[in-house]
């Protein structure tokens, strides 16, 4: 993963990358980042070694080239991080919450040699109460990572990369970090609920040693507009019609909380954000905030040339999403992919609409599907269907218990709109129940039950998938229209791809022949949508190269960008005009 890079991969500062405190959402002033270099070992011995021959720079997996290893991870082998921590004279004495964002698939954790913690899951985070902080100390970790696993998710994770599939990340690829709390208590997870239609916040905090009426301030562009205590369960409610400032992607209005118990002080974000359903005429609008928007969506698979799942700054974040909006676009479909909180919080703050999909697992998918379902459209029921890859029981528990953990863990995100629960049938199985149960979840959002095939008649959207010819799909009046992949147009730039191998749904060779078709594209088939079949979502595919595929509208190193921002903004524009229009037309 060495052959291109981006400028923040290699500007970075080994020794400190990714400092800023990685969580928006639930953040402390008192915090030390414990990324950068740890000693690392990688055998085939899950215990602890006595020796450590290399160092690894965290949070990069394994992989990547960042991570200064380089090297596939068998699923025989076991990766060991040590790292001596040194804290401020301030730490020493009180508690500590040690933090690791993501560990790809399982982990053991050590404090001076003793285990105080197991975790499974490669995309959520978890947090160890250390009750009284040393002047210096080691933490060790032991991770293990079977891409090949039925049970876990892994995404587009494979240890045979090449076309769609890319290299395994595995290890430590997220933040790892330390807050102090006082040693008599702390502020142990919060609930955001904002409420569009009452103009009403509600707020849920877990207390550990709760001291005498902890409060909540919120704050609107450094102003105070809400103050209040919270009950004796952890709930308050602030009233904020005087100060009521819708958030969307043209108007991302964020309000500050500062959450106080005693000595222990948390800060969060939160928006004003309502994503409806419209039925008018004989079809159903999209709406955001009671009016109708049209979602033109890149498909984002958040994967960096010399650091795979993980940005390798807050600054490159900020770079994907700000070109997004220069060319129009006003929504990223993350595919299969759980990101950094840090990524959430920019889109955010930023203003740009998410559509999220869960992590998809289980066993290989079928390549007779993989390979025919694109070309040929045909049914298929996911009951108890092999072909899916969702044979054992156990597999499909881990997802129900995976999907819930994502719907907790990202609730407080305004930008995410939509929950997608399956993508092209892999890993599907029972989408009828999962969606009444995911609708149970979250109310909030809407919910892409089976994107692209294998429609089972359930969720928000009638959700297509069309590469290989136009998309002359129509409206069956009962769901939302959705195009929620098409293009896949192929450019590829000397000296910025990844491999000599290239994959694409079709190719060109020049600025002008690819310009010229992805104008076409839109001009022909999802203008015509709008206006004739009120089509609310197109995702183009996508955003950047990813490895093999050079069907990006920029490069895998983010330095060139292929698609024309200007006309691509101008035709963004109409065809957020044009669903208007639709939309008052309907009758």
């Amino acid at each position: 993963m060495e052959r291109v890079s981006t400028v923040y991969g290699e500007n970075i500062d080994k020794d400190h990358p990714l400092k800023s405190h990685p969580n928006p959402y639930f953040e402390r002033d008192c915090f030390i980042s414990l990324n950068g270099p740890w000693d690392f070992v990688l055998n085939n011995d899950s215990k602890i070694p006595d020796v450590y021959n290399d160092i690894i720079i965290v949070p990069f997996s394994v992989e990547t080239a960042l991570s200064g290893i380089g090297k596939n991870v068998s699923p025989s082998q076991y990766m060991h991080y040590r790292k001596t921590v040194s804290i401020p004279d301030d730490f020493v004495g009180k508690s500590g919450l040690l933090h690791f964002d993501a560990i790809d698939q399982t982990a053991d954790v050590y404090l001076d040699g003793e285990k105080i913690a197991s975790h499974d899951g490669g995309y959520f985070p978890f947090y160890i109460f250390i009750p009284l902080l040393k002047k210096s100390f080691v933490v060790s970790v032991v991770a293990h990572d079977d891409t090949r696993s039925s049970i876990f998710p892994r995404g587009k994770q494979s240890l045979q990369p090449g076309g769609i599939w890319y290299h395994s990340t595995s290890g430590i690829w997220q933040s790892v970090y330390l807050e102090k709390v006082p040693t008599d208590g702390f502020i142990s997870s919060l609930r955001v609920m904002p409420d569009f239609d009452s103009e009403k916040v509600k707020v849920h905090a877990e207390f550990i040693g709760l001291k005498s009426y902890p409060s909540v301030s919120t704050f609107f562009n450094g102003q105070l507009v809400a103050k209040s205590s919270f009950d004796q369960d952890g709930n308050v409610t602030l009233d904020l019609k005087y100060d009521f400032f819708p958030w969307s992607a043209d108007n991302p209005n964020l309000y500050n909380l500062v959450i106080s118990d005693g000595y222990d002080i948390v800060h969060s974000v939160f928006g004003f954000r309502k994503i409806s359903v419209a039925a008018k005429g004989d079809h159903h609008f999209l709406m955001v905030n009671n009016e109708p928007v049209f979602l033109s969506a890149l498909l984002d698979q958040g994967y960096w040339p010399e650091s795979g799942l993980t940005p390798p700054s807050d600054e490159a974040i900020v770079n994907d999403i700000t070109v997004a909006k220069k060319a129009g676009f006003n929504c990223f479909r993350k595919h299969i992919k759980i990101e950094p909180m840090k990524w959430y919080y920019l889109c955010d703050k930023l203003g740009m609409y998410v559509s999220q999909d869960f992590v998809n697992g289980g066993s290989n998918y079928s390549r007779l599907l993989i390979r025919t379902r694109p070309i040929i459209s045909f049914p298929l029921s996911d009951r108890n269907n092999a072909l899916l890859g969702r044979a054992t029981e156990g597999s499909k528990i881990h997802f129900i218990s995976d999907m819930k953990e994502t719907v907790s863990h990202l609730e407080g995100v305004s930008s995410i709109l939509i929950w997608t629960i399956f993508n092209e049938g892999w890993g599907q199985f029972d989408a009828a129940r999962l969606t009444k149960m995911l609708k149970e979840l979250d109310p909030t959002r809407l919910i892409d039950s089976t994107s692209g095939w294998f429609d089972q008649e359930v969720g928000d959207f009638s959700s297509y998938h069309v590469y290989f010819r136009s998309p002359r799909i129509l409206n069956d009046g009962l769901r939302i229209l959705s195009l929620t992949e098409f293009g896949g147009f192929s450019l590829p730039i000397p000296d910025h791809d990844y491999s000599s191998k290239i994959s694409g749904y079709k190719t060109f060779y020049t600025f002008e022949s690819y310009n010229a078709a992805v104008s076409k594209l839109y001009q022909d088939s999802i203008e015509r949508l709008i206006s004739k079949q009120d089509l609310s979502i197109s995702v183009y595919t996508q955003f950047t190269d990813v490895e093999e595929e050079v069907n990006g509208i920029i490069t895998y190193d983010r330095k060139i960008l292929k698609i024309d921002g200007g006309a691509m903004k101008t035709e963004n524009a109409k065809l957020y005009s044009l669903y208007e229009e639709a939309f008052k037309k309907a009758n």
